[in-house]
């Protein structure tokens, strides 16, 4: 069978990255990503600012739902996007298109099934989540808006992927900033001027996640400016079981987010008290900022590997090898030292200085934020060989990483240390998690020819 060709000098992928240009390329994503974690944030600001403080655990409490939600769409969106773009690095077009449909196929039935699932459901997963007397009042609409919508959730974390994957990283970004203005916006109009409550942060939510889908449509669909075309033609069970399989290390480590926030949920609780479960509320916005920059990093990066194994590119794997690895240690230490410096004014975003709930979340905050150098790493090995189609290695990875070696070091630290030791989990766990991938790293990179 002819190949279609995709010449080099056409593809943001194949280009020659140096050090300013491989961040020039990954940036965009970089923002998208912070963008998607910022629709929470915002949530629970404008929460806490027109409904409470102990309202502002809503968000923390759905966490675990909304990352499984997250987990269908970037398991199989990053395990697609290896799948195509190593077909466009190869110059097979036809199968690019098909794999793409096939995804976009399964994943609407899943979220059909899902959703489901989770409203028939509802009050057993409320509580399961770590919903208490006191907050699952609040809790209840939240939940039921944004389960009812979570087709548009699943789709956004599948088609921004795909959509950086055709070298779009800038029109990603861009789109998903619209989603996340258009949701602080609404946020605004319902909350204080609808008087809507924590209905109307849901439904501004829901919609600022609608803008990726919109423009994919526009893009694939009527503009049709893929390089490939979409034609479905019923599921391919076998292929949505490879990609499935390779993408599994993102979906693990969403999944494994969700079980360590009820976790979590509980254990503040339990030390802290139903002010500790807004305290983690808060610190884990930021948390769950830092781990989106490496995330945006890592999925911008992983199309130029799959691209540049399926062209067979040596050379061109190292080169993008070594330069993230150095762009990874100068973001955390920025992360680092410009959260350290501006911690009291981070806080005081949600709560006055002086009160219990305060002490609590700068104490959390400061500790927490040290897991950040290695969190850098982690999420960039496990996305290295979700490039390299490995799913296997990728998903050892990431369950050792935000699952086992977690869950662990939450139980002991809090053990040894009672609520100090909560926070002390995260850096104590990353640093297990980085010497765990060092391993990996080592013993595959003969065969992967990144070093």
């Amino acid at each position: 069978m002819a190949k279609e060709k995709i010449k080099d000098e056409d593809s943001e992928l194949a280009q020659n990255f140096n050090f300013f240009s491989l961040m020039k390329f990954v940036f965009p994503s970089i923002f998208a990503f912070v963008f998607i974690a910022l629709y929470q944030m915002v949530d629970g600001f404008f929460i806490q600012e027109f409904v409470g403080d102990l309202a502002i655990a809503t968000v923390n409490l759905y966490l675990p739902i909304l990352y499984l939600f997250i987990a269908i769409g970037v398991m199989l969106g990053t395990g697609a996007n290896a799948v195509i773009v190593k077909f466009v690095g190869e110059g097979k077009l036809k199968e690019a298109g098909k794999a793409f449909s096939n995804t976009l196929l399964f994943t609407l039935i899943i979220a059909i099934v899902l959703t489901a699932i989770c409203l028939v459901f509802a009050e057993p997963i409320m509580r399961l989540c770590g919903a208490t007397s006191g907050n699952i009042g609040y809790l209840r609409p939240y939940y039921m808006i944004m389960t009812t919508f979570s087709i548009a959730i699943m789709l956004q974390s599948l088609l921004g992927i795909l959509i950086i994957g055709e070298g779009k990283s800038v029109t990603a970004a861009v789109v998903i900033i619209i989603g996340g203005v258009t949701n602080c916006v609404l946020d605004y109009i319902f909350m204080k001027h609808l008087n809507m409550g924590i209905k109307g942060a849901a439904i501004a939510t829901t919609i600022g996640y609608m803008s990726t889908v919109v423009y994919a449509f526009y893009y694939y669909i009527i503009a049709k400016k893929s390089k490939y075309t979409i034609k479905f033609s019923g599921l391919n069970l076998k292929q949505i079981g490879m990609i499935s399989f390779n993408g599994s290390s993102d979906m693990i480590s969403n999944l494994a987010g969700a079980v360590t926030s009820v976790i979590m949920n509980h254990l503040a609780f339990k030390y802290y008290g139903e002010i500790g479960v807004s305290s983690l509320s808060v610190v884990f916005y930021f948390q769950f900022i830092m781990e989106s920059i490496f995330m945006g990093f890592t999925s911008a990066v992983e199309p130029i590997f799959s691209y540049h194994y399926g062209s067979g590119d040596i050379d061109a794997r190292k080169k993008v090898f070594k330069l993230s690895n150095i762009w990874i240690f100068v973001i955390s230490i920025l992360i680092i030292v410009v959260s350290f410096i501006f911690r009291n004014n981070i806080v005081d975003i949600f709560f006055d200085r002086g009160t219990e709930i305060y002490k609590i979340t700068q104490l959390g905050f400061v500790i927490s934020i040290f897991s950040t150098i290695f969190c850098g790493y982690n999420t960039f090995f496990s996305g290295l060989f979700t490039a390299f189609s490995n799913g296997l290695i990728s998903g050892i990875l990431s369950i050792a990483r935000t699952f086992v070696i977690l869950v662990i070091s939450l139980y002991l630290m809090s053990y040894l240390f009672q609520g100090i030791g909560l926070w002390s989990a995260w850096p104590v766990a990353e640093l297990a998690a980085f010497l765990f991938s060092i391993i990996f790293v080592i013993k595959y990179r003969n065969k992967y020819n990144y070093v």
